[in-house]
């Protein structure tokens, strides 16, 4: 620990404050791809897993490289889409705006 310390001690401010937004930076993108990876109901490949430790060894290229390839297969699940929702949401617009012939 002393050795680190004495590292960063010997570093500009700036480089201190760019490699804490570097670290940020990766934490957010790897928890994001994490989360996005588990609300996925396919990914490219079928293998979930393979993607998760891509997404935790692969640091922030890992994260990268999910982001940019493994996002690919089908829209996370959670929201309503397709065409079963279309008739969900003129009712709801209905209900709020009183019907399609009121203006």
């Amino acid at each position: 620990m002393t050795r680190l310390s004495d590292l960063l001690a010997g570093l500009p401010l700036i480089a201190i404050v760019a490699l804490g937004l570097l670290l940020l930076i990766q934490l957010v993108l790897q928890i994001y791809s994490l989360v996005d990876l588990a609300r996925r109901p396919a990914v490219p490949g079928g293998q979930k897993w393979i993607w998760a430790v891509v997404i935790v060894l692969g640091n922030l290229l890992g994260a990268v490289i999910y982001l940019a390839v493994g996002r690919s297969a089908s829209p996370p699940t959670g929201g309503v889409t397709g065409s079963a929702s279309s008739g969900a949401r003129d009712r709801a617009l209905d209900r709020l705006y009183g019907g399609r012939d009121r203006r």
